[in-house]
């Protein structure tokens, strides 16, 4: 069983508080959009909100399950904390909510490639990680976050057994789209749109 995560609990701060899962693209809210991909390459779909109030105000989705972050203010680490005390499947894909080219021949690639491993991360030349497009075995990460209290993901990766994938190999996969586009502001979101 493979769960996927949609991390949606960031304050939205460059987008004066608007949040950027209910940015559109193509008549559909990015969490549309990522979760209608997610339905075709994994079992589950759960959405990592930050508090309660958060989702109150999330728009209802069929077949999906909301969560709530265990470690506050944490950022993404504590999204994926909550993520993998919560799923059901041995291993999880992650992203954030404001990457809205998801693609299953990716994530596959990606769930084919942890096998016998902890985690299955893109890293670029320059040796920056893509840890918000990934996937991870869910007991290595309880197991790291009962332990430690990290709030780096790069922590994370480091100290699991990490299968590291070009950047350069998934984007072979599906050069027609940048997987790896997060959008972080309006200018970003209208050049995509253009």
């Amino acid at each position: 069983m493979i769960s996927a995560l949609i991390l949606v609990g960031g304050l939205c701060t460059r987008v004066n508080g608007y949040p950027k899962y209910l940015f559109t693209l193509e008549n559909k809210t990015f969490l549309e959009r990522q979760t209608e991909e997610l339905r075709s390459c994994s079992d589950e779909i759960l959405i990592v909100c930050r508090d309660e109030d958060q989702v109150a105000v999330l728009p209802v989705l069929h077949q999906v399950r909301y969560i709530q972050d265990l470690r506050k203010g944490q950022g993404p680490a504590g999204g994926i904390h909550s993520g993998a005390w919560h799923a059901e499947g041995e291993y999880f894909f992650v992203t954030a909510c404001d990457m809205p080219f998801l693609n299953c021949v990716v994530i596959r690639h990606l769930i084919n490639a942890v096998k016998g491993f902890d985690a299955a991360v893109p890293v670029w030349e320059d040796g920056r990680y893509e840890p918000l497009c990934a996937v991870y075995r869910r007991d290595a990460v309880r197991e790291f976050y009962e332990k430690n209290d990290e709030r780096r993901l790069s922590s994370l990766i480091q100290n699991l057994y990490t299968r590291f994938i070009p950047v350069q190999e998934i984007q072979a996969l599906v050069p027609d789209k940048d997987v790896f586009c997060n959008i972080n502001d309006l200018n970003s979101l209208s050049k995509i749109k253009n």
